[in-house]
């Protein structure tokens, strides 16, 4: 009796320590394996998360450094898509009824930046509204320039022209000037230190210059009349320099060359008219492309000059060095433009 006591005993504690041995199986198992599941899962979200952050970063920093880079050489191998066109494609104003807007006709205008264009859109101006820009009394901005502001261009429609597949089916017309009086222009009125007072154009003409030029460029600019501005011949200096590294397209209209400009896309010999501001016809011509009733066949005695442009060059006193310059950062322009220029 007294053993089978014990051995009873015993048999309880086996089955106590089973059991508790079931409930420990119970309650741990599912803790080691559950209890670092949400740790590595975490873990493992974060590291990806991590990954696409440096990616991310990477990646942008190498935009933000190959960007520049890239703009660089898309200038040097692709000047043509450095700036979007300046062309202008007009056409008649269709929300208006106006006697006029009915004898205007679709036509495609560009105008380089120092040019004659304030007398040119004067004139188109007096044209399409049938009344002239001074009895408006307007001061901008928006400035006349801008033919797309439809509260002073009331009857038409303008936009900067990017569909040039259409271009053979409207009458257009470009404006062009001398080359090489155009950039002596663009120095006389926007970058000069020939002035005691501070000109529109100095604090944004002159660094934009200089940055093109790039960091390798000694030159800087004047500074001691309180604005930054730059002598003719450091102006030069600096157009040629970037010319020289091919990015003469990434500069300003006010001194980008015209074979850049209004006829990046199409050349000159598939426009209806090719004027300087000063050419005999070119009023009439403007009127012609237009109006649908003006007569492109008017001369001199029909038409007036819109306006006798300044021919800088001889008022400036140009050195050798200068001279040579001039010569080359216009060849391009000279060859495709010299015989409109002397029409």
């Amino acid at each position: 009796p007294i053993l089978g006591r014990r051995r009873s005993s015993g048999s309880t504690i086996s089955k106590l320590v089973l059991r508790i041995g079931t409930l420990v199986m119970i309650v741990a198992v599912p803790m080691l394996y559950n209890m670092p599941t949400p740790d590595l899962q975490t873990s493992s979200a974060q590291k990806q998360k991590n990954d696409v952050t440096v990616k991310k970063d990477t990646n942008v920093a190498a935009s933000e450094y190959e960007s520049p880079k890239r703009k660089e050489g898309e200038a040097k191998t692709n000047q043509e898509a450095a700036e979007p066109s300046i062309a202008w494609e007009v056409l008649p104003a269709a929300d208006h009824m106006d006697a006029t807007i009915a004898e205007l006709k679709p036509a495609t205008l560009c105008a380089c930046a120092k040019c004659g264009t304030t007398s040119l859109w004067e004139e188109l101006f007096a044209i399409v509204e049938g009344k002239s820009f001074m009895s408006m009394n307007y001061t901008g901005p928006p400035f006349l320039s801008k033919l797309s502001n439809r509260k002073l261009w009331t009857n038409i429609e303008a936009k900067r022209k990017t569909d040039w597949s259409n271009f053979k089916d409207q009458d257009s017309f470009a404006l062009i000037r001398d080359p090489k009086e155009r950039i002596v222009s663009a120095w006389k009125s926007k970058v000069t230190c020939d002035t005691d007072e501070e000109i529109l154009g100095h604090r944004m003409f002159v660094p934009h210059l200089l940055k093109l030029a790039g960091p390798s460029s000694s030159m800087t600019a004047r500074t001691d009349k309180g604005f930054p501005c730059l002598d003719l011949s450091d102006y030069l200096a600096v157009l040629s320099q970037i010319h020289a590294q091919g990015r003469e397209g990434l500069l300003n209209e006010h001194f980008l060359p015209q074979h850049l400009g209004c006829f990046k896309d199409v050349p000159p010999s598939m426009w209806t008219v090719v004027t300087t501001i000063s050419g005999p016809n070119a009023l009439c011509s403007l009127k012609s492309v237009v109006s649908k009733s003006a007569n492109m066949s008017n001369t001199d005695d029909g038409c007036q000059i819109m306006i006798k442009t300044h021919n800088y060059t001889r008022n400036v006193d140009l050195s050798r060095a200068d001279e040579d310059i001039l010569d080359r950062i216009t060849i391009k322009e000279y060859e495709m433009l010299r015989k409109y220029l002397d029409a």
